[in-house]
């Protein structure tokens, strides 16, 4: 099986914050939705951007965002304030076997343009998943990306590529006491599951990696390390990204148009 050539442009914005950022000539990701709603009102989203944290001295965002979503059967095919679905990558998280199938029925119904699998989300405790979850994902017909954590990722991936998935995202916020942690401190374990990907995987796979990615020189170290194409989040959260993201990501972009490979 070879990967599917997906149109996702060479910058992705990751999920949460593809909900709310989307420069011209990125791809977003939308959610994290879950079967059921989580935290009681649809503006759960926006009061969860308000956990996120910057930690000067460690250089790291931290954020307790918690998966937090009005969820999945709220979204329609084309939700307010977000690009239609078929130019968004959809991440959906299941806590069991019933909710991960609900979210892929509704995944074949909305047709996005990829389904990003978040099971390695640290709000959610200890990594489990349904035996046949990535071939039932395979299933729906929608391209299936699985984003894997920064540490304990090797089962993940394996079996993820046994069941036919040959797009991955490198990587997930990695579990601290205070919640997720991204920024400068995560690009190194990132950096390492891109190139144990590609060395594991060859080039069967394409890889979405990020995590810490501030300016072109980090794009580029996730392109030598094996990396398709290139993720970027809490970087977004500054004072004036809400208003200004296009300015702010512009030559993080532009070196992404150049290092990514199909």
């Amino acid at each position: 099986m070879t990967s599917q050539v997906l149109d996702i442009c060479p910058l992705v914005i990751s999920a949460p914050f593809g909900n709310y950022v989307q420069p011209v000539g990125t791809t977003p990701t939308l959610g994290t939705f879950t079967a059921l709603r989580r935290g009681g009102r649809k503006a759960a989203f926006g009061r969860a951007l308000l956990t996120v944290r910057y930690y000067r001295r460690l250089g790291a965002w931290v954020n307790k965002i918690g998966l937090r979503n009005p969820g999945i059967d709220s979204l329609t095919a084309n939700p307010k304030r977000s690009a239609p679905l078929d130019q968004c990558l959809l991440s959906i998280h299941g806590f069991n076997g019933q909710e991960w199938n609900h979210l892929l029925n509704r995944v074949r119904e909305l047709k996005p343009l990829a389904v990003e699998l978040n099971i390695s989300c640290p709000n959610v405790g200890e990594l489990t998943w349904p035996p046949n979850l990535f071939a039932d994902a395979i299933a729906t017909g929608v391209p299936v990306i699985v984003k894997v954590p920064p540490v304990r990722y090797e089962k993940m991936a394996q079996e993820a590529f046994a069941q036919g998935v040959r797009w991955f995202h490198a990587t997930n916020t990695l579990p601290v006491p205070r919640g997720g942690m991204s920024g400068a401190p995560l690009k190194p374990l990132a950096l390492g599951v891109v190139s144990w990907l590609r060395t594991e995987f060859g080039h069967e796979v394409r890889i979405v990696g990020g995590g810490g990615i501030r300016s072109a020189a980090d794009v580029a170290e996730y392109a030598q390390a094996g990396a398709n194409r290139f993720a970027i989040g809490t970087y977004l959260f500054t004072p004036k990204a809400l208003a200004n993201a296009a300015a702010l990501v512009a030559e993080i972009q532009t070196a992404a148009a150049q290092l990514a490979t199909d």
